[in-house]
């Protein structure tokens, strides 16, 4: 066989060679692109999943889920109100554990932190306090919550030490911390009596809140920065936050205002009160829609719960919801919007129930009750 024709058979082979992997490589390529699509739809509907009393709603509907299809990306994970649901209804069963990304950081004692990447089999464990200091015995004295590039961990210490506030980023390291009392040592008759008036509130992916619920004499509300570790103070009694539209700044705050015997709302875009009759222990969960504030009202460890929409700068009552009243204490209510639907969620000594209200007119549409 001469060259031209070893040349021509080697090209005709290398064009057929090239014609086959181009068609398999074309059937993997519309393959993995069809999973990515498909995984794509199933990451957008899972927003749609909600869980409640280990029952999994899907919330376009309110029909009950497949519970074992659900994955692990649903509305109290993946929507802006993460945070809101990442603390528990009780102090008592508040989080030693926190996954970010592939990391699962985990409190080992009361002074070290373990931090474990997932695929990898040995855990770090770093110091996150003094040995000499030790926590106090106040319940969910030690605990952690999630942010979307780390953790914060917070840590009540005794009187002298006080609350300790530090976040960490993915990797482990500390990015801030902060300490304050939260304690008034007073001396009365030669006799020392400790007075605690700090208790944790709430937090956001910027910011973590402690106030004075638990005293009728000192009113304070200290706000940490987990940016850049200011604490800053107010001389009041926030018994509730006004979060920005993202969900992750502060914009405002419900406070217990003695003098006038009033919940006073303050926010960026007015002041106004309402009038409260059991001013001692109202709680409230606000959620921001354009110029409407969503405010339901519940005494901690009582039943019954209040919701109303109000204009936010004037305090106008645009709306009162019909809801069906749980007959248990309430511990917490998480408010959140999914499309065109409030969700208030309550936690009770019976358990969790989930209720949805149409946003424009407050009309209850579904209860688990």
């Amino acid at each position: 066989m001469n060259f031209k024709n070893k040349s021509l058979i080697y090209y005709l082979l290398k064009g057929l060679f090239y014609k086959f992997v181009k068609k398999i490589f074309m059937k993997k390529f519309c393959t993995i692109l069809n999973m990515l699509f498909i995984s794509g739809i199933v990451s957008a509907n899972a927003q749609n999943l909600y869980c409640v009393n280990n029952t999994w709603l899907n919330l376009d509907n309110f029909k009950k889920a497949d519970s074992a299809a659900t994955p692990e990306n649903d509305f109290k994970k993946s929507s802006k109100y993460s945070c809101r649901f990442a603390m528990p209804a009780s102090i008592n069963d508040a989080p030693k554990t926190a996954t970010v990304k592939d990391r699962t950081f985990r409190l080992v004692d009361d002074t070290h932190l373990g931090i474990k990447t997932n695929g990898v089999a040995h855990e770090v464990v770093v110091p996150c306090s003094s040995a000499e200091n030790e926590l106090d015995e106040t319940p969910g004295n030690n605990f952690m919550l999630p942010l979307p590039d780390g953790i914060v961990l917070i840590q009540r210490y005794d009187v002298k030490t006080g609350y300790r506030v530090t976040r960490y980023d993915e990797f482990g390291k500390v990015r801030m911390k902060q300490a304050f009392p939260h304690t008034l040592v007073v001396t009365k008759a030669g006799t020392e009596f400790k007075q605690p008036y700090l208790s944790y509130l709430a937090y956001t992916d910027r910011f973590v809140v402690f106030t004075s619920l638990a005293s009728h004499d000192i009113h304070k509300t200290i706000i940490v920065d987990l940016k850049d570790g200011k604490a800053v103070p107010l001389e009041s009694t926030v018994c509730g936050l006004i979060r920005d539209a993202a969900d992750k700044g502060i914009s405002g705050y419900l406070m217990r205002d003695e003098k006038t015997k009033t919940l006073s709302v303050t926010s960026q875009a007015g002041k106004w009160a309402l009038k409260e009759p059991n001013l001692g222990k109202v709680m409230g969960e606000t959620v921001l829609n354009d110029s409407v504030l969503v405010m339901a009202r519940y005494y901690k460890g009582s039943p019954g719960v209040s919701l109303a929409a109000f204009n936010a700068k004037t305090g106008k009552v645009l709306w009162v919801a019909d809801v069906k009243k749980p007959t248990a204490a309430q511990n917490t209510v998480y408010l959140s919007i999914y499309k065109n639907s409030i969700l208030m969620e309550g936690n009770e000594t019976n358990g969790n129930y989930l209720q949805a209200f149409d946003l424009a007119t407050g009309k209850r549409t579904y209860s688990s009750i």
